[in-house]
């Protein structure tokens, strides 16, 4: 996989904007067409999360065709801070895509920052990682419903959804080290390795 199919894939995703520092109050992520929400804050994560990660994804085109990526990262996610630092094949530094307290700050020498709107995957990442609770909340404050039902050892496994009057929008399922997030609505999803950088 090349840098340049990596960037193609991250450049579709996160949607363009004018600036790459703001207060997430500014930049809704709208899950569809006619709601949006803000990012949780930091202080929503009640627990820590510092570890690598492998990420594949796939971005499925109107034309039919499909773009894809895979890289390695590194996750660190407190009460005070998110991050997502993604590495190439080689080992070097893609990016990295932090939010912190009120921020969202975007950092790359390979993407142009300042046409990106990281708080769609940083969101995404919520999904993920964060508690069920204040996720459900703060989707159903904005119209949608989120779901979650738990299995496996100590109901470490979990399925959550989010839909839209009755219809599915984004399935995110974990099961043992993999996370698979699939976004029905925009035609894309993640596979998440825990464990897999390098």
């Amino acid at each position: 996989m090349t840098k340049q199919s990596i960037l193609a894939f991250l450049l579709l995703l996160l949607v363009a904007c004018h600036n790459a520092r703001r207060v997430p109050g500014t930049a809704p992520v709208y899950y569809s067409d006619e709601r949006s929400v803000s990012l949780l804050p930091t202080a929503s994560m009640t627990e820590k999360l510092d570890m690598p990660q492998h990420i594949v994804g796939e971005f499925h085109k109107p034309d039919g065709s499909t773009d894809s990526f895979e890289a390695d990262s590194w996750v660190r996610a407190n009460d005070s801070v998110l991050s997502v630092v993604l590495f190439s094949g080689f080992g070097t530094t893609i990016g990295e895509i932090s939010y912190f307290r009120d921020s969202v700050k975007v950092e790359s020498s390979l993407m142009n920052v300042e046409k990106m709107k990281a708080e769609y995957l940083l969101a995404d990442f919520q999904i993920c990682f964060y508690p069920f609770e204040p996720l459900q909340k703060n989707f159903e404050q904005a119209g949608f419903e989120f779901s979650e039902t738990r299995s496996g050892a100590e109901n470490a496994d979990f399925v959550r959804t989010l839909s839209e009057n009755g219809k599915t929008i984004l399935t995110a399922k974990k099961t043992g080290a993999e996370i698979r997030l699939v976004n029905d609505l925009r035609g894309y999803s993640y596979h998440i390795t825990l464990g897999e950088a390098n």
